[in-house]
């Protein structure tokens, strides 16, 4: 596979959360002119009617998912979730071209998700940003008659591991492995940023530290940079957004090689 570099540059938090929040108004009105027309435009059955409802319904859902989770992992509140998922209810509620359509959704609480959002950034090579919410959708009329339960997970994870060798006294060049995923698929990095760790503080990673990343195009990088510590072992943190703007970061530690 052919290998290349990719030059990453950060972008501001700050940017993120406005962009995320035009996303989501942008993601209403267009939910509510896809479905209405798609409803206009059908003139098949009954059921195929439905099928192509539920499955406007279900990628709205999952976009409103997405949108909700770059907010929250750049800095927003956990409820930004449950309130976007509201106010799709609303919107599709007010469409009835099939009948008086529900739609209930339930973010996931249990010993990871807190308000259907789960962050895991601290432990041991692996990060974890998270969304999951459980949905009912009830359709009902003299027509049609059905209800429908499914659950949408949004996961972007990474993983990381490395070490370093020796050069001149005490500088080090370390080498990192990274994997991005998607919902437990390869995914892309959009941008990735690294820090380590010297006398308790944590030092940025910039071109001074010939820094490398190589970007094997299939989710994987491969990262190499040096730096000055007299220690016997380098603590490295990756942050990273995926192509979706969702944030995620890992720690891992590396020894000599």
């Amino acid at each position: 596979m052919k290998k290349g570099k990719r030059k990453f540059e950060a972008n501001s938090s700050g940017q993120l959360l406005i962009v995320a929040a035009l996303a989501i108004a942008i993601l209403i009105s267009s939910t509510t002119i896809y479905v209405y027309e798609l409803s206009k435009k059908t003139n098949s059955s009954d059921n195929s009617s439905l099928s192509n409802f539920v499955l406007a319904l279900k990628q709205s859902t999952r976009n409103t998912m997405i949108s909700s989770l770059t907010n929250v992992s750049n800095g927003g509140e956990k409820t930004v979730l449950a309130a976007n998922l509201d106010r799709l209810s609303q919107v599709f509620r007010g469409i009835n071209h099939l009948g008086i359509c529900q739609l209930a959704f339930s973010p996931l609480n249990d010993s990871n998700y807190d308000s259907g959002i789960w962050f895991s950034w601290d432990t041991g090579d692996m990060g974890v940003s998270s969304a999951y919410a459980n949905f009912t959708l009830k359709v009902y009329s003299m027509a049609v008659n059905t209800t429908l339960k499914y659950a949408v997970n949004i996961t972007t994870a990474i993983t990381i591991n490395g070490y370093y060798t020796k050069s001149v006294g005490n500088e080090k060049t370390v080498s990192l492995r990274c994997n991005v995923y998607n919902e437990e698929e390869l995914a892309l990095a959009k941008n990735m940023t690294f820090f380590y760790e010297m006398l308790g503080s944590w030092m940025p990673v910039d071109s001074s530290n010939n820094l490398i990343i190589m970007d094997y195009g299939n989710g994987t990088y491969r990262i190499t940079f040096t730096v000055e510590t007299p220690s016997n072992f380098v603590p490295v943190s990756t942050h990273i957004l995926d192509l979706r703007d969702v944030f995620v970061q890992a720690n891992t530690t590396c020894y000599e090689a």
